[in-house]
């Protein structure tokens, strides 16, 4: 007979597999993540898991669904405190996506990160592609007189961060991070009016009051 949880349990379980999913991406891949290794980690029958969650597929859904919904709580967190300059709150909010140890960039490579997308229904965007999801929502609200062509500048430097995340043995995670931080930073500033789209300084005159 399956197993009978209250909602509470349930409620429970579910996130402590979804937490055992993150685990299993960052020590295997996404290949090696299976749903047997889920179930005993979280004290669970292989069958029960899917009373959970119908699929593999849909398991990992629901890990960058729930990441994204928790990360976009605490995004929201970071704006709304008062003081400071805004581009340094900004600043603050790509620090947190991109050194999440959710990020589904920092848990697999190029290989892996493309069977990932292949999963994800029609229109689930998983990283920062033409302003869609977290960090082309943020950028877009925080700076939303940002013309075009810096906005883009600003994607496209995430982009790029993405892909230093994912790209294996170019050099260790510690130079890795470093370069995400100055993407970081360069992409704050073309949104703030500190270099233009083409990637040139702004003089100092010239900043908006």
């Amino acid at each position: 007979m399956p197993a009978i949880f209250s909602e509470e349990e349930r409620k429970g379980l579910r996130l402590r597999m979804l937490d055992i999913g993150w685990e299993l991406l960052r020590e295997r891949g996404f290949r090696a993540l299976r749903v047997e290794d889920v179930a005993r980690r979280a004290g669970l029958a292989k069958g029960t898991f899917y009373h959970f969650f119908p699929s593999k597929d849909e398991f990992l859904q629901e890990m960058v669904a729930e990441n994204r919904r928790e990360l976009s709580a605490g995004l929201e967190g970071l704006l709304a405190v008062d003081g400071g300059p805004e581009e340094e709150r900004v600043r603050a909010c790509l620090h947190e996506v991109w050194h999440s140890e959710r990020l589904v960039f920092r848990c697999v490579g190029l290989e892996d990160y493309r069977r990932v997308c292949q999963t994800l229904p029609e229109g689930f965007q998983l990283g920062p592609v033409a302003g869609s999801g977290i960090i082309g929502g943020l950028l877009k609200y925080v700076a939303p007189d940002c013309d075009a062509a810096g906005l883009e500048v600003a994607m496209t430097l995430q982009r790029v961060a993405a892909l230093a995340l994912m790209t294996d043995g170019v050099s260790d995670r510690a130079t890795v991070d470093r370069v995400v931080d100055i993407l970081i930073d360069d992409a704050v500033d073309v949104l703030f009016g500190r270099r233009d789209a083409s990637g040139a300084a702004v003089r100092a005159g010239a900043l908006p009051a």
